[in-house]
């Protein structure tokens, strides 16, 4: 009998503790808990993991991101350059698939190169929206210019000798 009315006296207390912090905020103006959202956006804090965003430009295409991703949300594929520089063709995140955990943003070696936005509205009707594209697209490799180079050599040597 005492544990039911210690069972009753403890639910009574949490509904009156419950309408006290209701009845505070209602009589009180200037504590405004409530923020009209889609005009008034809340600023995410410190260490908040949004949208994956990667500044392409000074990507050096080393593919540490896409080797330590745990659930292969990023795709990269590279190329050299004229300059026999690694750059990134495709690069590609995948947000459905990405966990946030950040590993890709602590493998990357150059500093400000791949972090998370702030970023927290990015939903999307179709899965092949939530793919975010990167990439430099079409770079012409360097090792067709040197096996071009090659071929033109051998050629000549060949009739010289005739």
């Amino acid at each position: 009998m005492a544990g039911y009315f210690k069972k009753m006296y403890h639910s009574i207390s949490t509904v009156l503790t419950g309408l006290g912090i209701t009845i505070k905020y209602g009589i009180n103006p200037k504590t405004e808990v409530t923020q009209q959202y889609p005009e008034v956006k809340r600023e995410p804090p410190e260490g908040f993991r949004g949208k994956l965003f990667v500044d392409i430009n000074i990507c050096t295409g080393c593919t540490a991101c896409a080797r330590i991703c745990p659930v292969d949300a990023i795709t990269l594929k590279t190329v050299r350059d004229e300059n026999k520089k690694l750059r990134p063709v495709l690069f590609d995140i995948d947000n459905a698939r990405c966990i946030y955990c950040g590993l890709c943003v602590e493998a990357c070696p150059v500093d400000n190169c791949l972090y998370f936005e702030k970023k927290y509205e990015f939903s999307a009707y179709s899965k092949e929206d939530l793919i975010s594209h990167f990439g430099l697209g079409e770079v012409k490799p360097a090792e067709s210019k040197t096996e071009d180079k090659k071929t033109e050599a051998g050629k000549e040597g060949k009739e010289a000798a005739q």
